[in-house]
């Protein structure tokens, strides 16, 4: 299924899109990152979570004969619902065949009459003062992002003519806070058989770009790109990351010159 940019339809709105999983399901997520700027002590703190379902494909996603007209309706939604005022559409979830559209808005009455005119499955409002749902459900998570850049650079190294089968070497980069957790953290990964060529980091705390000062690790490994192993070495160091209040910021190809994409 293509990406889906909403900003070519509806001015003046960023989107944000990746894949990930809801239980056994993949999904399709889009995030609004427009709405931040509504984020403030005025904000709405009512969510609308409205959902419809669609002819899905083997992966529960919208299956081609349908994709245009089911876009065509969230579409609608969006146009009609934002435009009563304070209204400010927070994103929308496809997966396992059902599409849903959040909306956080102040007035209920006005938002269930426009409701009243468009077709729908089901409809679940609840208060959300903190806005969980969109910092904590729809925005991606760390982890979810590097998968989504990860994807992203093997789709570059392939375009560019990189045979992704033949072995890479691949450095991962970490940032941590304090010496002794580097030393377990190293423990740990022989301990978890991550497969690592060696493992260097600064003897001494180095002042980075946001002036904080932290030592700096790299994890050097061998590894072909064309299977799933560097998506579950990401996940693997992501965790690992957290486990010693460290940050994992990401993976490049050394040997190709190729930069990686850095998440803090």
């Amino acid at each position: 299924m293509s990406a889906i940019h909403f900003h070519q339809d509806i001015d003046d709105q960023h989107w944000q899109n990746y894949r990930t999983w809801f239980g056994e399901h993949v999904a399709v997520v889009s995030v609004n990152t427009a709405v931040l700027a509504s984020f403030s002590e005025a904000r709405p703190i009512n969510i609308a979570q409205i959902s419809r379902h669609y002819e899905s494909d083997q992966n529960g996603l919208p299956s081609e004969p349908h994709y245009h007209d089911m876009f065509r309706q969230i579409l609608h939604t969006i146009t009609q619902l934002c435009a009563l005022p304070d209204v400010f559409y927070a994103g929308h979830i496809l997966s396992n065949g059902k599409a849903q559209q959040f909306f956080y808005f102040n007035d209920e009455i006005s938002l269930l009459e426009t409701l009243g005119q468009l077709t729908y499955d089901a409809l679940d409002i609840q208060q959300d003062p903190q806005w969980d749902t969109y910092f904590e459900f729809l925005l991606p998570s760390s982890l979810e992002s590097k998968m989504m850049l990860t994807e992203e650079m093997l789709d570059t190294l392939s375009e560019s003519g990189v045979d992704l089968s033949i072995s890479q070497r691949i450095e991962h980069n970490f940032h941590f806070d304090e010496k002794e957790d580097i030393e377990q953290f190293i423990e740990k990964c022989s301990l978890s058989q991550v497969p690592f060529e060696r493992i260097k980091y600064t003897e001494r705390a180095v002042k980075v770009e946001d002036e904080q000062w932290v030592y700096l690790v790299k994890v050097e490994q061998e590894m072909a790109l064309d299977t799933q192993a560097i998506f579950s070495q990401v996940e693997q160091f992501e965790l690992l990351a957290e486990e010693f209040s460290a940050r994992y910021l990401g993976w490049e190809c050394s040997d190709l010159g190729q930069q990686g994409y850095y998440v803090n």
